[in-house]
């Protein structure tokens, strides 16, 4: 192998060892951030809040319509996108690792 590809080989494989710790760095900081929304902006991401505003007359009527059942459905579905992003990142990178390991043996 040339030095290159060993060099990009050896900073592919410093990124991926580091990769779970940014992965659960950016877990934690959306779970975080959705719990707090659910404590004190439940309007944000809870619907049982919204409906429950709704039938004891909480919101005004343009509030109503606009954020009836839409916005907490959509912001949850923001959220477990941002997972599942991270989730496909990190099983790319495991296989990309397991690729480059293996073309480590092959070269010793």
């Amino acid at each position: 192998m040339n030095p290159e590809i060993q060099l990009m080989l050896a900073r592919r494989q410093r990124f991926i060892q580091r990769w779970p710790l940014i992965a659960l760095v950016a877990a934690l900081i959306t779970i975080g951030f959705y719990i707090w929304a659910f404590i004190k902006q439940p309007i944000l991401v809870n619907p049982l809040h919204v409906i429950n505003l709704i039938q004891t007359n909480g919101l005004d009527s343009a509030t109503q319509s606009l954020l009836a059942i839409v916005a907490p459905i959509l912001f949850l579905a923001i959220g477990a996108l941002l997972l599942l992003l991270l989730l496909f990142v990190t099983v790319g990178l495991i296989n990309e690792g397991r690729l480059i390991r293996l073309i480590e043996q092959k070269q010793s």
